[in-house]
Order: C-alpha cells, then structure tokens, then sequence
C-alpha cells in the first residue's frame, strides 16, 4: 500500500508547522548567558510549553506527519513515535486512522536547579482517558533552543509513585553513578535490570526486581519465538541522564532500555504476523526471510534508599519500534 502523502495532509501540515512555530506555539526565549544558576523554568513557562507539546503532537498524528513532532520531541521519545506514525502509514496509508490523541492534565511539575545547560524540568500528567499517568521530562539544549520533550514514561493512575524531594520548591536530582543512599547507583541499577531483562540467570539477578515489566516482556519473548525460526532478544542499557531524590532517601530514573529481537528462518519456512503489528509493516506477513526489530523502551525506575524496602524496580515505561533490518528469503534444500 502506497506510504505517499495527499498533496493536501502536506499542506495541512505545513501549515500547522508554521502556525505552532510563528504564531501562538513555540517561542524562543531571549538569549541568556551559558553561565546559568537558576531554577529550570517558572510555572508560565513549563505551562507553555506543555500546551505547544500537546497541540503540535495531536497535529502530528492527525495528520500522520513526524515532521510536526520533530519541533516539539527529542531523542529516543521521537524515534519511538515517530516510527509509530510510519507504522500506521505502512499499515492503513496516508490518510489518518482517526484515533484521537488523548490531552492530559498537568498535575505536579518538578524543577531543579542547574548551572549548565542542558536545561530539564518534569512533569506529571494525568492522562485519564487513558487510565495513565504520564511523567515526563522536558529538555532544553541551550539558551536558543526550545523546550523538547526527552523522556515519557508512563504507568497506571493507580500505580503509586515516590514522592519527589524539593528545597525551598527545587528538585533535589541526583548523579547517575552516585550510589550514596542507595541500594546502588542510577546507572548501576539501569544496567542490572537490562542484563535481567535479557537473561533470567544472570548474576546481577538480585540486584533489581523481576517485576511486572519483566514478566511481560519474558512472556512476549515467548509468544514470538514462532515454529520454523530461531528468535533471540537482547537488552542494554543507554546512558541515564535524568534522576531525583525522592523523599524517603531513594531515587526516580529516567532511563532507556535498547531491546533488539531478531529472527532467523529456517530454510522455506514462513512466520505470518498479526494485524496492525509493527512485525507485519515491515517483515511483512508472511515473512520470508530473516530479521530485526530495534526497540526503545524508556523507563521510570525506582532505586531504595540503603535500609530501605525491595529492590531497584520500574514503575513505568513507553517504548516502540525505532530501527528495522531485513534479508531476503531463505532458499529451501534442494
């Protein structure tokens, strides 16, 4: 099916991009020195910002045009949306699938202070058509740049989230390999679950929970290990650059997870893919020669302060599809 756009979805959105960035959407904010000390931004700011985030992405899917998103996400977030409106084009056309894009309501706004750019700031959101909660981070590369949102993971509204430590209103954050506290450092703790994730025997499995993330992905894992293949999964970890002290002691992470699931066919076998699956988009269904899924999943991670309960474990993520490769067919034995 044709992935081309209408000439008039490329007008559409055009201007769109010319309205959220010229008129009532984004505006760049006077130059300041790189030299900064000071709270990332105030209330008007990040309210501002939310509300360009959230008309420029429900202007993206309706239109189905990442060009839109790209002026408001960053990073592994507009890799893994971006993707998913190439998806949906692959699948369905040019022409939008209609599905709404839920607003969401900010409900807390965490703002540290910092003294170098890259500025960032999060925000809590209640996403309740949904049944979710998003928590995000938005980011700011330097003082020309526009605010960017870098990091959405998200978890069910009743899933019950640390507390954030503020001073005099400021988050308190914490360095990625500052283990003081903690149970284990940002980026130790990021790094074990990765390594559990992608083998249940590993030796750091009584660093981190299994949780219900774990078991979900181990259960999928299963269910696409089809008949005449052989699938392999493996994780990592990206660097983690986004943390906060949370009020007992421990620590909230923002951290990407790299999930690559590959497959190898037997000679003359097929694997056909479910409806509306990325695997269909773009192994194809059937598919016929071997291949390879890049995911990011990101992830909101809780580390426990030492003499605290349990252990480093996600209490939410968002993730998708970024990066595909193919082979051709397998030819079968003469």
């Amino acid at each position: 099916m044709s992935t081309g756009r209408r000439p008039g979805v490329v007008l559409a959105a055009g201007l769109l991009v010319a309205a959220l960035v010229g008129g009532c959407g984004i505006v760049p904010l006077e130059k300041t020195s790189t030299e900064i000390s000071k709270v990332a931004a105030d209330h008007d700011e990040v309210d501002r910002t939310y509300r360009n985030y959230e008309k420029a992405r429900a202007a993206a899917f309706a239109a189905l045009d990442p060009d839109i998103l790209a002026l408001v996400e960053t990073g592994p977030v507009l890799a893994v949306d971006g993707r998913a409106i190439d998806v949906a084009k692959r699948l369905h056309g040019s022409a939008s699938t209609g599905a709404p894009v839920a607003p969401a309501e900010i409900e807390d706004v965490y703002t540290p202070r910092l003294d170098a750019y890259p500025l960032w700031f999060v925000v809590t959101a209640r996403d309740a058509a949904r049944g979710m909660r998003r928590i995000q981070v938005f980011e700011r590369a330097s003082s020309t740049e526009q605010w960017e949102l870098t990091a959405s993971p998200e978890a069910l509204l009743s899933t019950v989230l640390p507390v954030p430590r503020t001073v005099d209103g400021v988050l308190e954050t914490v360095a990625a390999d500052d283990g003081d506290g903690l149970v284990s450092s940002p980026a130790a703790a990021m790094q074990a679950y990765a390594a559990v994730l992608g083998d249940p025997a590993s030796p750091r499995a009584d660093q981190v929970t299994a949780d219900s993330f774990v078991t979900q992905m181990r259960a999928q894992a299963a269910g696409l290990a089809k008949p005449g293949t052989t699938f392999r999964r493996t994780w990592s970890s990206q660097p983690v650059t986004h943390t906060m002290r949370t009020q007992d002691g421990g620590a909230l992470v923002f951290g990407t997870l790299m999930r690559q699931d590959g497959w190898v066919l037997a000679p003359g076998a097929t694997v056909t893919w479910p409806e509306g699956s990325e695997h269909k988009a773009y192994l194809g269904s059937p598919m016929t020669g071997s291949g390879v899924l890049r995911y990011y999943h990101q992830v909101l991670m809780y580390v426990p302060p030492q003499g605290g309960v349990g252990l480093p474990r996600v209490l939410g993520q968002y993730g998708g599809v970024v990066d595909v490769e193919e082979t051709g067919p397998v030819a079968a034995s003469p």
